[in-house]
């Protein structure tokens, strides 16, 4: 097993260094928190048993220091209140900038795998490794490395003054002190280690088994599946529950025990400490500084079982994280690129192309050149290729055989951001974001002025409809574009590749789901667009080879006919024909 996935939770910390100085000064405040705490505890019942001690005689009632512990009381319970809240701000204002880091971590390790890659991905499970996996990593600092470091110098601490005050007692409070703050944690991790792992992977797919429920609600009604999808999901809410019901008992367990060690750690001391007075070796004030170090130091042990018995959990969500981030991307960037060609020519050259090894080809032996600023419709049934051929275009993969190439340079020697620099593409599910109208056009040209924004939404024939919206170019558009129409979103996805103005346009079903008047309107204004620029339109609609100066007709991954658009319009009819006849 690879390293990095053998020690997943040091490989999660080492992108926690940008935090490294927060988190250590908010150390140091959780380290003065919990002994400020602990002095507080032990001087005030000190005080108070030496006060009661004093006050039993005229004389020593007199001659006794109030003054030097009630300041002492004072002056810890302003830097315990201080340093708490101090620690609380900047121990969590670190953890957070740390998740925070972490999400950007994980969606820059994404973005290479796009699209190909995380198609592989189920979308709730992704969502759950983005959102829950990595929310769980609060606990590597916050409940694990903070208190034991809490725990250790609180242990050095009481163990030290027990040891100058009475040895058998500190030999026994620090044995228990080790049960609790050791032997107990690891005992927990280990027990608790598959409850934790299934926990995780059980909410990952409660999670993925929500969203695709959610996103595929109507199919699920109209097929009358949405009870068996509902059974689906509460069996794995159950399994989930059972894990968590499992948790639950171990922290159960692992309270009680810490408690009762705390517990036995007091009559210890008490039993030791009369005897002690009893000799006369011990002076009685001292029991009760005993005594109630002892029980502040197995309070900051108690967080460290029930830390430990969720690492299971939290190391199953890094081991995911770093899973995913260590995917390897189908396509990379050349370590020589060429230099950029000053044509828009594209070519493909014997170009072969399996999604897996084994299968059929999706596209074989492709040889087909556009020349720049040529329009070429690639005809055909589903399955023909056409998407594939899109795909190898935008290098979203590269071939298995033969080359693709721009200005007589192969893609693979090119810089993803060279090549699509040069390309602007419209598909046929145009990706609308949460935003206003105004913010997804600038993802086309984020620099675009108003004047610019406007002759593109005129381009698109948006105009009419821009201004009749109250707000205008300001009208939130809902997640993925929910507010719109169909006919809408196309048109918005079409002005964002006029503002783009790239010399490359690839259209992959640029009217696929438009009633026939809103594909008249679009094809209208991709005439417009496409007029001298390099175009390829992917498409099994008639309608779009009026854009084209000459189409591909594809059947099983090849090129079936080539020529002017009529011709091979034809030679698609009787395959068509036949199809309907035989159905």
């Amino acid at each position: 097993m690879d390293r990095q996935t053998d020690r997943p939770l040091l490989a999660i910390l080492r992108l926690a260094r940008p935090q490294r100085r927060k988190m250590a000064f908010g150390l140091l405040l959780a380290v003065v928190t919990a002994l400020s705490g602990l002095g507080l505890l032990v001087l005030s019942g000190w005080f108070i048993a030496a006060s009661a001690v004093a006050g039993a005689a005229a004389a020593t009632a007199v001659a006794f220091n109030f003054a030097s512990p009630s300041a002492g009381i004072r002056g810890l319970a302003v830097l315990r209140t201080g340093s708490r809240y101090a620690e609380r701000l900047v121990t969590h204002d670190a953890t957070f900038r740390f998740l925070a880091g972490l999400r950007v971590w994980l969606f820059r390790a994404a973005i290479p795998l796009a699209p190909a890659r995380l198609e592989e991905q189920r979308g709730g499970d992704l969502l759950n490794r983005m959102t829950a996996d990595v929310d769980s990593l609060d606990a590597i600092y916050l409940r694990v490395i903070v208190p034991a470091v809490v725990a250790v110098l609180a242990v050095l601490l009481v163990g030290g003054v027990l040891l100058w005050l009475d040895p058998a007692a500190a030999v026994i409070v620090v044995a228990l002190a080790l049960l609790v703050g050791l032997v107990l944690p690891w005992a927990m991790q280990r027990i608790g280690a598959p409850a934790g792992k299934a926990i995780a992977l059980a909410t990952a797919r409660l999670r993925t088994r929500i969203v695709e429920g959610v996103q595929g609600l109507a199919e699920l009604k109209v097929y009358q599946a949405d009870s068996r999808h509902a059974e689906a999901v509460l069996a794995e809410n159950e399994t989930l529950m059972a894990a968590q019901r499992r948790m639950a008992r171990l922290s159960g367990i692992s309270t009680a025990l810490s408690g009762l060690a705390g517990h036995l750690a007091a009559l210890a001391i008490l039993a030791l400490g009369v005897a002690g007075v009893a000799a006369g070796v011990l002076p009685g004030p001292a029991v009760a500084l005993m005594m109630l170090g002892a029980l502040a130091l197995f309070d900051a042990l108690v967080p460290l079982p029930l830390a430990f018995q969720n690492l299971g959990r939290t190391r199953a969500a890094a081991r995911r994280l770093l899973d995913f981030a260590g995917l390897a991307p189908l396509v990379r960037d050349p370590e020589a690129p060429a230099v950029a060609p000053a044509g828009n020519t594209i070519a493909l050259t014997g170009v072969s192309y399996r999604y897996r090894p084994g299968d059929r080809p999706a596209l074989q032996d492709i040889d087909l050149e556009l020349p720049e600023g040529q329009r070429i419709a690639v005809i055909g049934p589903s399955g023909s290729g056409k998407s594939t051929l899109t795909a190898l275009l935008l290098r979203f993969r590269d071939p298995d055989e033969g080359s693709v190439t721009i200005g007589g340079v192969d893609l693979r020697r090119l810089p993803q951001a060279e090549l699509w620099r040069r390309v602007a593409y419209l598909s046929q599910r145009s990706q609308i974001f949460a935003g206003t109208i105004r913010d997804n056009l600038l993802i086309g040209d984020p620099e675009a002025a108003d004047d610019q924004l406007a002759a593109a939404v005129e381009a698109a024939g948006l105009s009419g409809w821009v201004e009749a919206l109250p707000r205008g170019l300001d009208t939130w558009v809902g997640e993925a574009g929910v507010q719109v129409s169909g006919g809408q979103a196309r048109r918005i996805a079409l002005a964002r590749c006029v503002l783009k103005d790239a010399p490359i346009l690839v259209l992959d079903e640029p009217t696929e789901g438009l009633d026939a008047d809103t594909e008249d309107q679009v094809i209208e204004a991709l005439e417009r667009l496409t007029a001298g620029r390099t175009t390829l339109v992917i498409t099994h609609r008639p309608a779009l080879l009026r854009l084209a100066d000459s189409a591909v007709l594809m059947a099983e991954g090849r090129i079936a006919v080539q020529g002017v658009p009529a011709e091979v319009l034809d030679a698609a009819l009787p395959a068509r024909a036949k199809r309907h006849a035989a159905v």
